[in-house]
Parts: structure tokens; sequence; C-alpha cells
């Protein structure tokens, strides 16, 4: 035959069985996930299992960190199913709403963490099963450890306490790779741990976290098993990228659809978040927020790509920090859409950032110029803010105090006294920066009184005005000299005041 010629069909003579290298299972350990990105994985499976509850637990002693334990209260699974679920590759059959993907979450997101995994399950009031791969033995010929059946009920029973013991499922991770940065200063560890894992969970998961009923609760702690302690739980909240309490532009958000050929239409939520903004939605947890721009793929409301513009535009870029897009995947769309196996971001074709040129809203705006209308919206002169004040103290009323206090943002622990002295008699006030106060010279209060009462919150309109004509002078060291020019000025003309009222 000419090797220049091509064959479409290529020609077979036979077939045979090639099992798969039991070394396999070393590429786990280095299949990209972060250890909050694989227990995100494993509280899918939980979902997916109809759990309302979840607890991530980290089992230590006073110096060590020893395993980890994911606890759900959802349907369990039988022995068969368990057998199924510890298989590599082996699929079970996924409902269209369902959050697994690819059959391989709980082993490759706990593999990658931790060199043992025991899996330990109930269903309907059956007798607990277990399994548990250990790297070690799965190199060798994977071969499977069966848990003794009465371990398996005893850890459920304890493991539920407080929820229905007729089902539910424990992931316990032992020997987990990046517990050896915790030896000796565990405290430090986990504190640091649950508040990553709780800002990751929290923006993954927060549409099943919100709401005044959410479908989930996901709770964190820690038992020390050389103490019995077991710590208060901590409870994961939803971190919504959209949460704002105003958005940064009129007319937003914005329905873009995205017209792909031989695919169909795609809905783009286009967001512009107010500029300077200090909410929690928009910080996410800290860091760099202009790697937060970008879009937000939600598959069955679940987030698999928090930022980014997959190659639509250069990512980080500090002008566009205000836009975010949320977009739901259809089913039509998850073959055209590649999601990375550890569910942490989408890769999009070059066909869908062209579509992006063409993609328009109902009223006619393009989405070109709803990132131009973003950058437009970051660039914007900010409103200048009134500088914080020291609070009026005793001697001002009280509702000109209330006023103030909700007209300005105030200084902590910082109000100003206003009381009467004996000042000399060609001085109507003087400042005690020291004690905060501004003194009133008494020798003038019964003129001006007219023949009120006195009291110690007494002529309310003047001491007001005395306070905020003075009021930015207890800031600060020392007076400038330009200060003591206009309090000699301020004086001069009180005090001929006074004496006019006389």
């Amino acid at each position: 035959m000419d090797s220049r010629v091509w064959i479409k069909d290529v020609p077979i003579t036979g077939q045979k069985v090639i099992e798969p290298d039991a070394r396999v299972v070393d590429a786990f350990q280095n299949i990209g996930y972060s250890l909050e990105a694989a227990l995100a994985d494993l509280i899918d499976n939980s979902i997916d299992a109809g759990a309302k509850r979840v607890l991530v637990r980290f089992v230590r002693t006073d110096n060590e960190l020893h395993s980890l334990d994911v606890v759900d209260d959802g349907r369990g699974m039988s022995d068969a199913e368990i057998d199924r679920a510890m298989k590599f590759g082996g699929q079970r059959t996924y409902q269209s709403g369902d959050l697994g993907m690819y059959g391989m979450g709980l082993k490759a997101a706990s593999l990658s963490q931790a060199d043992n995994l025991t899996v330990i399950s109930r269903a309907n009031r059956r007798p607990a099963v277990g399994r548990r791969w250990q790297a070690k033995e799965a190199r060798r010929g994977w071969q499977c450890d069966v848990v003794s059946g009465q371990f398996a009920d005893e850890a459920l029973d304890v493991a539920l306490n407080g929820l229905d013991l007729s089902h539910g499922t424990i992931v316990r991770w032992d020997q987990v790779r990046d517990f050896r940065k915790a030896s000796g200063r565990v405290d430090a560890y986990v504190q640091r741990t649950r508040n990553t894992l709780t800002v990751h969970l929290g923006l993954q998961l927060h549409r099943f976290l919100a709401g005044d009923r959410p479908k989930l609760e996901i709770l964190v702690n820690t038992l020390n098993v050389q103490t019995g302690q077991l710590s208060p739980d901590f409870k994961v909240t939803p971190l919504d990228p959209f949460s704002y309490t105003h958005p940064g532009s009129r007319k937003y958000p914005k329905d873009f659809q995205v017209t792909i050929p031989q695919v169909g239409d795609l809905t783009c939520h286009a967001h512009i978040w107010p500029a300077r903004t200090k909410e929690a939605g928009y910080k996410l947890g800290g860091g760099s927020v202009a790697r937060r721009q970008g879009f937000y793929f939600y598959r069955n409301d679940r987030l698999l790509q928090a930022g980014g513009w997959n190659n639509y535009r250069e990512d980080g870029e500090p002008h566009l920090s205000l836009a975010r897009v949320a977009i739901d995947l259809p089913q039509r769309f998850q073959n055209f859409f590649s999601v990375r196996f550890n569910k942490a971001a989408v890769d999009a074709p070059r066909s869908f950032v062209d579509a992006l040129e063409h993609a328009r809203s109902s009223d006619g705006t393009t989405f070109p110029e709803f990132v131009e209308r973003a950058q437009v919206v970051y660039r914007s002169k900010p409103e200048r803010k009134l500088d914080p004040v020291f609070a009026p103290g005793r001697g001002i009323r009280a509702a000109v105090a209330e006023s103030v206090r909700s007209t300005r943002s105030v200084i902590p622990r910082h109000t100003i006294d206003v009381v009467w002295a004996t000042l000399p008699r060609n001085t109507f006030f003087e400042i005690d920066r020291d004690s905060d106060q501004l003194l009133l010279n008494k020798r003038f209060r019964s003129v001006l009184l007219a023949g009120r009462p006195a009291s110690s919150a007494d002529l309310p309109v003047m001491k007001t005005l005395l306070y905020l004509l003075t009021e930015e002078l207890f800031h600060g060291e020392r007076q400038s000299g330009m200060e003591r020019q206009r309090l000699e000025a301020y004086q001069a003309a009180l005090v001929a005041a006074a004496r006019e009222e006389e």
C-alpha cells in the first residue's frame, strides 16, 4: 500500500482487553484540585443525595491533625451502590438536575488530597456499609477494603447525632498531605483553612445556601480526640457575587442574547457593580477584585467559574473590575462548553467569544457597549464625602446629637461636651483638646438666656452653631497659625455681639 494514500476507515483485525495500570492512582495526586475545591466536589455528591445538612469536621489532637470527615444526612447507599461509587469511572445514572458529571469526583477529589479514602453509608435504615481505598493497595491491583459493619454503624450513629439516623454518609480522609503543614500549630492551620474553605463553599454553593429556608446548611468544626472537646459549629454563609444593594449604572442588570450557530441562544445576565463599594459580595473574601470580573458560569445552580473573560477580554484589567456576567448553562450547552474536571473553570470555544460581539439586549444595547459602560462607571469621579466628626456630647440637646449622627459619620469614642466655665472677659469660648470640651464664658450666660431658666442643655441654637463652627479644630495635636487667627476673629465678633446683648 502506498504510504501516501489516506484511508477513511482504519482496517481492524481483532480486539483485546487492556487493563488499566494500577499506578493511574498516582495521577490523582496531581490532578489540580485545591483542598477547598476537592471538598466542594464531595458536597456536590451530598446535594445529589438529597442532603439538607453537611458537616465538615477536622479530627485532631493538641499538636496534630489526623483526618477530615464530611458527613451528610443524604439518602445513603446500599451495598451495591457503594461498590459502584468506589469504582473508578463507575458512573451512576445522572438526573438532569444533578451536580455530578464524570463519575470520578469522589475518588479523584479524595485521592488528590489524602492517601486513604473511607466511605461509610446507611440507606433506608439498612445496616451500614463501608469501603476504603488505600492508595498503596490500589497500586497493587485495585484492592478495596471492606469496612466492618459494626464499626460503620457506630460511626454513623455518632456522626449523625442530632439528625435522622436512618440514612446518611461519611467520607473520611486519612493521611491528608496538606495536614503536614499543621504540625505543632494546629489552631492556626485550622483557622486559616476554615476561612479559605468557607469563602470557597460560600461562593460556589451560594444559591443553595441563600434564603430564609435554604436548600442546604454547611457546618465546619473540629473534634479533639485527645480531650474529647468539640468546637462550636461554624456556619458557611452564602457569598453572592451579584448581591449589591444598588447597581452601578441605570438600566442594569441587563440580559443579552448570545446566538451561537448550530447550538442556539444563550442568555448572559450582565451586571455592573457600584464604584468603590466595600460590600462582601464584591470583595468575595478579599484579594484582588480585578480577578473577579468577567463570566460566572453556573450549572444546575452550582457555580463553576468565578470570573475571567474566557479570551473575550484580558483578565484582571482594573477598569473592568465592576463588570460581572452570570451565565446559567442549559443542558444543550453542556457539550459546547467544556467544564474542567475539578469544576473550577469552564473552557469556551472561539465561536462563543465571536458571538459576544454581536449579542444584544432587548433595548438594543450591544455586549461591547456593556463592557464600555462598566469602564465608564469605574472611571467616574467619586462623590466627595464629608469627613467624620466628633459627635456632640453633654450640653447639646439629644435631638441635635441624633441629627448629627444620622447625617455624618462619627469618630468612635470621641464626643465634644459644651459646658459653661469662668473665662476672661474678652473671651467668648475656649477649646480644650485634652478633655474634648468646648468651654463657654458663663459671664455672658444670663444675658443670652434673657430671663429663661438655665439648664445643662440651654441655648440649643447657639451651642449647636458653635459646635459646628469649631468641631474640626478638635482634630489633630495643635492649632495651626491660620486656625489661631480664625479663632481670634471669632472671639472678637462673638464678644462684641454679647456686649450688644447686654
